[in-house]
């Protein structure tokens, strides 16, 4: 692989921003809720999905929608008050939407049968059988091996809050990490309103 690929795999904000970044982005949004709907998974805040009570189509759009908008609105805001440069909206708002696309492979890997038995198992009975089971193993492995994408999403919020904001050094990790632990906190306050 060559290093401009490695480069723009790791950061796709040298090439993309602003509108075309909300474009492609809001096409990763449609794809990533509809195939959310169909597995039945539910993004209980930024960094956590699972099976949650309410299945309507709503519910889902508004969650991803939650998802998106919350680290985008907080980091916009810490922009405004640590950026020595101008930062345009649709910057932040677009790349922040883009840096979320690896989520619609996180929602394909529910389609496993061994992950749909792994979420549908009894978790009421004691842990050592469950943890004998074929299927939590297997379930499991897919899990951690999903995690790749959200990690590849952590990183492309970083890169995005980077590029779009135009911070650096410590202003940059504290607030990417300060944003992120608060984007987590708050998107799932207001997602478990619609439950």
């Amino acid at each position: 692989m060559k290093k401009e690929t490695l480069s723009l795999i790791i950061n796709p904000f040298k090439k993309i921003a602003g509108f075309q970044a909300l474009s492609w982005g809001f096409a990763g949004l449609i794809i990533s809720t509809i195939l959310s709907m169909a597995t039945g998974y539910h993004y209980h805040n930024l960094l956590h999905y699972g099976p949650a009570p309410n299945s309507a189509w709503w519910c889902f759009a508004a969650e991803h929608l939650i998802v998106w908008l919350v680290p985008a609105i907080l980091f916009y805001c810490s922009a405004i008050c640590f950026s020595k440069s101008k930062v345009r909206i649709i910057d932040v708002f677009g790349t922040m939407l883009f840096a979320q696309i690896p989520f619609i492979f996180m929602n394909l890997f529910a389609f496993i049968p061994a992950v749909q038995k792994l979420i549908n198992m009894d978790m009421n009975i004691p842990v050592e059988q469950i943890a004998k089971q074929p299927e939590f193993i297997i379930g499991s492995m897919i899990i951690l091996v999903s995690c790749i994408f959200l990690i590849m999403t952590l990183i492309w919020m970083f890169q995005a809050l980077r590029v779009s904001c135009n911070l650096k050094g410590s202003r940059l990790v504290v607030t990417y990490i300060v944003g992120i632990i608060t984007s987590n906190i708050l998107s799932g306050l207001i997602i478990k309103q619609l439950y």
